[in-house]
């Protein structure tokens, strides 16, 4: 009975392991019930059996009997090797970075067809083929129901896409929590990054999507929550703009690291939504198109290994374990080429009037005709995470060597997700690093220079370094502008232009680069920006292209004249801080960036 145990347990193993193999390809739902399985029952068997058997059965055969059987010996050094190579996946795992993960992985696959090969050879009786091992496989029931799409509201082009029904629950959203375990570096980014703090966590977006509401009914908010806070939105909250109690985090406008969400997912696992753009809400993103306004399609019914939910400690400490042995399903669900798609980011990054279709952001159709839209030419074609998702060190791209996973392969270029754009300030406001790869991308931007042509000085701006427009996004509330002083041969100032007023503001009648939207009527919305219906002006600069500010000189000007121009940015203008303030009286004003400096003596 003993000998009959040995080889049913050992074809157990065997089956329960090569049922993993890929060319097998048995679903998911198989796969992760088997996968714990055959660790757990190795381990026990190997525990409480078969090493007592093993030493009984080479102590009887080999010291009492004198028989000194080679194959006997392969088939205990094959065993030994596939052994310790399982315990080793199973404590360290293979992330792809260990060489010796990877060694060892081979070992443990093809070192189970050796170890058969030999045990075959070594039994002396005829194999009886038994079915009992397939009994496990044979009770699990599987079930595929149908996938349904559905839009989740009218406001915004955003599909949830799920078994059957419309919505999620916050049980579905898994906490980027959780992420940092294996992704520490890429979490450490993130948590400090606009991405992280674009909704609950955002002063400016919590003041407007109050007013949205407000202006145009409550249900409004969901044209803004669909791309700013969707967790919230496929659960069926209503709003995101204050501190909730139950399903959501609390506000922290200055907190680094993400401190409260992972004391969150301590204490409350994934129940606790978090807010804004999450690690599950870009890398669940099953399909997407360029009509922006949130125009991507969600699953979150990804594949789970064994005890991934679980609330427990050690269930999911085993979780953990049960990736790292085997982390190829976790890569896939988590990772498309889609991702590398500008128009991946254009689902959001592209925005239009939930009613009237009038657009309001067009960073990827500035994107689409500028010169770095070139997919037939490598060297000059650059798409969104080129530049948005690529490291910078003193002002140049400087793709970072690393790993994106703790022990995982390296790489020559790592996609950083600290996501630098234009938003300098509010990363800024929790992380220097974070600002500072902003910062050197805003300065990479543009060039200027400066003539004399007849009577007037003439400033050029040209845009060299941005895909789109200069600046894009939300141009109606960015400050790009020129600050201009000649001064004569006396040192008399006999030009100014781009001062600052005594309430912060920019002086009348300065050289801005922006946007200003207006009303049916012509009059400039201000914060409205959905009432948007007629463009005042657009005095933004195209990639690639040069726009020339001309200033008036005096007739009676003494040469040389010396010229001081700088290019100056801001977030958002005085007036709107202004605003914003007066609800979080806390919050400083955004500081002023000088992208650009020329000083010259024209003569």
């Amino acid at each position: 009975m003993r000998r009959f145990l040995v080889k049913f347990f050992i074809l157990l193993m065997f089956i329960s392991g090569m049922a993993q193999f890929k060319l097998f390809d048995i679903s998911w739902e198989i796969f992760r019930v088997v996968q714990p399985l055959h660790i757990a029952f190795s381990l026990l068997v190997m525990l409480f059996f078969m090493n007592s058997f093993i030493y009984k059965h080479i102590r009887r055969y080999y010291f009492v009997k004198k028989t000194n059987s080679m194959d006997g010996w392969m088939l205990l050094i094959s065993f030994v090797l596939v052994t310790l190579s399982g315990v080793y996946l199973l404590l360290v795992g293979n992330r792809g970075g260990d060489a010796l993960g990877a060694v060892l992985f081979n070992i443990h696959l093809f070192g189970s067809f050796v170890l058969m090969l030999f045990f075959l050879w070594h039994i002396t009786a005829p194999m009886k083929q038994s079915r009992e091992p397939l009994a496990l496989l044979a009770a699990i029931l599987l079930f595929y129901p149908t996938i349904s799409q559905s839009k989740i509201t009218n406001l915004s082009n955003l599909e949830i896409t799920k078994n059957g029904t419309k919505s999620y629950h916050s049980e579905d959203w898994t906490s980027s929590a959780k992420c940092k375990s294996c992704h520490s570096e890429i979490f450490e980014q993130w948590s400090n990054s606009n991405h992280k703090h674009i909704a609950g966590s955002n002063p400016y977006y919590m003041v407007m999507e109050t007013l949205a509401g407000e202006v145009e009914g409550e249900k409004f908010r969901e044209w803004c929550m669909s791309c700013h806070n969707p967790s919230a939105l496929s659960v069926g909250f209503g709003k995101s703009t204050h501190a909730m109690d139950g399903n959501f985090v609390s506000n922290e406008h200055f907190e680094k690291g993400a401190k409260t969400l992972l004391k969150d997912f301590k204490e409350h696992g994934n129940f606790r939504l978090e807010e804004g753009v999450s690690c599950i809400t870009c890398h669940q993103i099953s399909d997407a198109t360029s009509k922006g306004n949130a125009s991507y399609k969600l699953l979150l019914d990804r594949k789970k290994y064994a005890f991934e939910d679980s609330k427990f400690t050690m269930p999911h400490l085993f979780s953990e374990k049960l990736i790292n042995a085997n982390p190829s399903v976790h890569k896939e669900s988590y990772s498309k080429e889609l991702y590398k798609d500008s128009k991946y980011c254009a689902s959001c990054h592209d925005e239009s009037h939930p009613k009237n279709g009038i657009k309001i952001v067009s960073t990827y159709e500035e994107w689409e005709k500028s010169p770095f839209n070139n997919p037939n030419d490598k060297t000059k074609h650059k798409s969104c995470i080129d530049c948005h998702m690529t490291n910078l060190s003193e002002g140049k791209f400087a793709p970072l060597k690393g790993t994106s996973t703790d022990g995982g392969t390296l790489k020559k270029d790592v996609k950083v997700h600290y996501f630098a754009g234009s938003n300098h300030f509010l990363a800024g406001l929790r992380d220097k690093k974070n600002e500072e790869q902003t910062v050197q991308l805003l300065k990479s931007s543009a060039q200027l220079d400066v003539a004399i042509k007849g009577k007037n000085l003439e400033v050029g701006v040209k845009n060299i370094g941005a895909g789109h427009h200069l600046p894009t996004g939300v141009a109606d509330f960015r400050e790009l502008w020129l600050d201009v002083e000649v001064k004569d041969k006396d040192g008399k100032l006999i030009v100014s232009s781009g001062k600052l007023k005594s309430d912060g503001n920019i002086e009348d009648k300065s050289r801005l680069f922006q946007k200003v939207f207006g009303d049916e009527n012509g009059k400039p919305v201000g914060l409205l920006f959905w009432k948007y219906k007629t463009l005042l002006s657009d005095t933004r600069i195209p990639s690639g292209e040069r726009r020339v500010e001309s200033f008036e000189l005096p007739k009676d000007a003494i040469y040389p004249l010396k010229v001081s121009v700088k290019l100056n940015f801001r977030i958002y203008p005085q007036w709107v801080s202004d605003k914003v303030r007066k609800v979080f009286p806390i919050l400083p004003n955004p500081s002023i960036i000088e992208l650009q400096r020329l000083e010259k003596e024209l003569k």
